[in-house]
Parts: C-alpha cells; sequence; structure tokens
C-alpha cells in the first residue's frame, strides 16, 4: 500500500533526531548540525507536545460539528439507513481532508492529521454495526483487523497499530472459546500467536514503521508473558468458567505455569543484556516484578511489612553487587553514566585519523608494527 507521508522525509527526520542526540552529548559541534539539517531537510509540521493535543482536540470537535451539520440535511424517516449514509459521507470528507491537509500542510502525526484519521475509522464503524447486526465477535474483530491494519500500514499511526494486535489477540480469544477444549490452551494459543507476531514484526526495517515496530514488540513481548504468568492463567480460568468461589481452584499443568512465570522474565532479561535490547530488558524487569508478586500471593509465608524489608535488603545487595561488577566494562555493559563516557570512542577516532590507525573493537589505537606511532617505527615513519 502506497504510505501518506514523505518517505524520504522520515528518513530525514530519522537521521536529525540521531544527529540532535549527538549534538547534546557533544559528539557534533554546533556547525556540524547546521550541516546535517541542510544535507537532510525535512519539512513537517510538528508541533509541541500541548499545541498537539490541542489541535487533535478541537479536530475532533470540528469533526463532530461537521457530522452534526451534514445530518440536518439527510437524516429523515429512513433510520439506520441514512445513520449510515452519512457515516460514509463524513468517512469519506474526513479522509479526503486528512490527505488534502498532509500532502499541503506537511502534517506528521500532529494531532490533527491523528484526530481525523480516527474519526473516519468511527465513521466506518457504524454502517458495519448496522448494516450487519448478527455477526459474531470473531467477524467483527476480522473487519476491525482490516480497517485498522490499512490504517498501519499507510499512516503508520501507533493506535491504529496497537489497535491491530489487540483486536487479533480478541479475536483469538473469541474463536478460542467456541471449542470445548479452547478454554485449556486458550494460554498455549496465545503465547504462540504473540511469539508470531514478534518474529514477524522484527523482520520490519523501514523507519516509516520504526514507532509502530516498536510498540508491537512490547505489545507481543507482554502478551506473551501473560499467556503464562500462573496468577492470570489461574484467575482468567476461573473468570471464565463463572466460578464464584473465594479462591480460584488450581489450574492443570500448574507445573508448567510455574515454570513460565520464572523462565520468561529471566529470558528476557538475558537476551535483552545478550543484544543490548532495551525493550526485551524492561519488558523482562517488569515481567519479574509481577513474577515476585504472583508468588507471594500464592505461597508467601510473610506479612507485607516484611516482604518490602526482604526486597529492599535484596535490591541494595543486588544493584551494589552489579554496580561493583561493571565497574570495569563487561560484555558491552557498564555502570558509568553515559555522560562520563561518551567522548571516548569520538577521541579514538580523532587519534585514528591523525595517526593513520584504525580503532579495534574496544576503541583502542594499536601503535607498533613499524608504522608511525610508536615502537618499532622502521624506515616507514
Amino acid at each position: 500500500m502506497k504510505k501518506a507521508y514523505n518517505e524520504t522525509w522520515i528518513e530525514n527526520l530519522h537521521i536529525l533526531n540521531k544527529a540532535e542526540h549527538w549534538s547534546a552529548k557533544k559528539l557534533l559541534t554546533k556547525e556540524q548540525l547546521e550541516q546535517v539539517e541542510k544535507a537532510f531537510p525535512q519539512h513537517f509540521y510538528r508541533p509541541g507536545i500541548f499545541v498537539k493535543i490541542g489541535l487533535f482536540i478541537f479536530t475532533l470537535i470540528a469533526c463532530s460539528f461537521a457530522s452534526g451539520f451534514i445530518s440536518m440535511f439527510i437524516i429523515g424517516d429512513g433510520g439506520q439507513q441514512n445513520i449510515s449514509i452519512i457515516s460514509l459521507f463524513c468517512m469519506t470528507g474526513f479522509i479526503f481532508f486528512l490527505e488534502f491537509l498532509i500532502k499541503s500542510r506537511g502534517l506528521y502525526h500532529s494531532g490533527t492529521d491523528n484526530a481525523l484519521l480516527y474519526a473516519a475509522m468511527g465513521a466506518a464503524a457504524i454502517p458495519i454495526l448496522s448494516f450487519f447486526p448478527d455477526m459474531q465477535v470473531w467477524q467483527y474483530c476480522m473487519l476491525s483487523i482490516a480497517v485498522s491494519f490499512a490504517a498501519t500500514l499507510r499512516y503508520a499511526d501507533l493506535l491504529a497499530a496497537a489497535g491491530s494486535f489487540l483486536v487479533l489477540i480478541l479475536m483469538l480469544g473469541d474463536i478460542m472459546m467456541k471449542f470445548p477444549i479452547g478454554k485449556a490452551i486458550l494460554p498455549f494459543a496465545v503465547m504462540i500467536l504473540s511469539a508470531l507476531v514478534y518474529m514477524v514484526v522484527r523482520q520490519i526495517k523501514s523507519t516509516y514503521y520504526y514507532d509502530c515496530r516498536k510498540l508491537i514488540e512490547i505489545l507481543s513481548l507482554a502478551t506473551f508473558y501473560l499467556g503464562g504468568n500462573y496468577l492470570v492463567v489461574r484467575e482468567g480460568n476461573a473468570l471464565l468458567n463463572d466460578l464464584n468461589l473465594p479462591f480460584a481452584p488450581q489450574i492443570p499443568f500448574a507445573p508448567v505455569f510455574y515454570f513460565l512465570t520464572l523462565g520468561i522474565p529471566i529470558a528476557y532479561i538475558f537476551f535483552g543484556l545478550k543484544r543490548h535490547d532495551r525493550i526485551l530488558l524492561i519488558t523482562g524487569l517488569l515481567a519479574f516484578a509481577l513474577s515476585v508478586y504472583t508468588y507471594k500471593h500464592y505461597f508467601s509465608p510473610f506479612t507485607p511489612a516484611q516482604e518490602l524489608v526482604m526486597a529492599g535488603i535484596a535490591m541494595i545487595i543486588l544493584s551494589a553487587a552489579m554496580i561493583k561488577y561493571l565497574h570495569t566494562p563487561k560484555h558491552g555493559l557498564s555502570d558509568e553514566q553515559e555522560g562520563k563516557r561518551r567522548l571516548g570512542n569520538l577521541e579514538a577516532i580523532l587519534v585514528a585519523q591523525h595517526l593513520g590507525q584504525t580503532p579495534g573493537d574496544d576503541g583502542n589505537v594499536e601503535f607498533g608494527d613499524g608504522n608511525f606511532g610508536g615502537g618499532g617505527a622502521g624506515e616507514t615513519y
């Protein structure tokens, strides 16, 4: 599908954001930053967050007034049919103005275009509900995914991307609930679907979908963990089976979920550190905290006060041990603040440029071997 926004400008905007980040670290001078801005121009209208919120709200209000104004001329005795016609007419108008403003005003997720997109998607939902009132939930989900996925492909909107994924999970749950064994294997089905989605979105390299890819990665990692979390599965099983008991009954394959509850966060943290993947690491830490709460909820013999004290002591000891261990950088990790070592590689590059050497993997310059720069210098001085 053809993309709505200028892809070259988006690529340039990504480069400019990197350059501004480096400039804030003093890795680029002001003059160099200006050269980057000239070399990679972009002309999007991107206001500040508060202006963006204001434009979003104002546009939604304008869309509501426009819909009401149009309904004054079209609505009559047709009932739902006329309402559907009004919705389709409004949807067409919203999309027209959305495309027009993107092309003429250079809007890029500036609030106005987001509001027009959501208004168009909402208007598209009304005819579906009106013309197909007896469809099942999974059928509504399929139509919703078609609309939101198309919006994601063209506009790379975060809410549309998140909606596509969450509705996909909802559709899976509704389908699984229709089979006798569906409730039993639903957690595993959610985990499999989440893993597949995660692997697919990891293959997307386009800068156009960079933010959407990161968001779907977070959501898929979260649903994969929640699908294997013992607390979620046990309480969810009681809820789905309408078991109004003081305590949710034990679930089948409980040892499997004991293992998954602890194993998944550890795997996230391990691979997050190994790959230097911030999303995996932070998701793993949050999942580990929920895992601790899960085991505490069912098996802890301590009072809440005792648990807080023990948790605080454990965190202090672990933090101190990790700071001491990483005081000397290991495996690409260090406890030092980024600001203290932000010029290290730059200095090595500058030395290499003057001496004609190439920095090693650790950022150090090797001397000697008969070249200018140290012991063993010979006739190739």
